[in-house]
């Protein structure tokens, strides 16, 4: 017997989508967020549109599985089961084409949390509290536990600060994160962040890396800066040249190009490294300097899927691109 699991859940409004050309996503009859969360991997079974319905395909045939078609189908990415449409409301189906739930679905949730990522919360009207919470890896119905507590990551113990010159130095905390002791005094006009115990900062219009001891760990010859959610990972730019550090034990050159990369270090495409701009097109840089063989309108923030002339093409983690849509 299915339970149901009672819990608050806020619809959140779209993340911000990379600075791109504007592409009105709610046009397509799928959610864009959706299919960046489900395109993370390609199967040989995936979901295509054709004529007016989605249908899932044998990748290695192009044929249709069956014939039954949907409003909007979702990816399986490596998982047992995935999202359909059907009259307007949401079900489960699994890679064989057989429905798991029936579509009496109005509303649905995946969720991002530790642990639980396999996890979409299923309503049956549109303002509930109370869901059916399904393991789409498992491919069942599911009552979540507490779950995992989230992973500890250390927090840097030097920190900036502001001198009565209006310029910045740094502090260093002791281990209870208190009584700040001042190890740089205030010298730079610009600290971008403090990584690896590295700071970057601004100096006479140029910029560079010092270490907690003031030490020139980049000499301060740099134009322009690029921060990632990566802290290992960091743009720098000399004359027309853009070299990327990883920052880990001591600055390490890992690329040089003449790009200005953005989402450097999130790019899921097996060896992407960043996603650049060129001609009002997008593409993605690869860690061998190489480039996808074409530009898009848009490309997601992961780099998993790409739109260009209202084609929505899925790569996955790889450079081939899937066609999954067009009208």
């Amino acid at each position: 017997m299915k339970k149901m699991i009672i819990f608050l859940i806020i619809f959140c409004s779209y993340k911000t989508l990379l600075s791109q050309n504007k592409i009105e996503f709610n046009k397509f009859p799928f959610d864009i967020e959706t299919l960046k969360d489900l395109s993370y991997k390609k199967d040989s079974i995936m979901p295509k549109f054709m004529g007016d319905k989605f249908y899932y395909i044998n990748t290695n045939t192009n044929k249709k599985i069956s014939e039954t078609g949907f409003q909007v189908a979702y990816p399986f990415v490596g998982r047992k089961s995935s999202l359909v449409k059907i009259d307007d409301n949401f079900g489960i189906i699994d890679i064989d084409g057989n429905l798991l739930t029936r579509p009496i679905y109005k509303v649905f949730q995946l969720w991002h949390t530790p642990m639980r990522d396999n996890f979409v919360a299923l309503c049956h009207t549109d303002n509930c509290s109370s869901f059916e919470v399904f393991d789409l890896k498992k491919g069942e119905f599911i009552v979540p536990g507490n779950g995992c507590a989230e992973p500890y990551f250390e927090t840097e113990r030097i920190i900036p600060f502001k001198g009565k010159n209006k310029k910045y130095g740094v502090n260093k905390l002791d281990e209870n994160y208190q009584n700040g002791k001042m190890i740089i005094q205030p010298l730079y006009d610009t600290i971008y962040c403090i990584r690896r115990s590295l700071i970057v900062a601004r100096k006479n219009g140029k910029i560079g890396i010092v270490n907690e001891n003031n030490n020139a760990i980049l000499p301060f010859s740099y134009s322009k800066v690029i921060l990632s959610k990566d802290p290992n990972l960091i743009g720098l730019k000399i004359n027309s040249k853009w070299k990327y550090y990883n920052l880990y034990n001591k600055p390490i050159l890992v690329l040089e190009s003449k790009f200005e990369c953005e989402n450097i270090g999130e790019i899921i495409i097996k060896d992407g490294f960043g996603i650049y701009k060129i001609n009002n097109k997008y593409n993605v840089l690869f860690k061998d300097g190489t480039s996808l063989n074409q530009n898009y309108d848009w490309i997601s923030d992961k780099g998993t899927m790409a739109i260009d002339n209202n084609k929505v093409f899925i790569f996955g983690n790889d450079k081939t691109p899937f066609l999954y849509y067009e009208k």
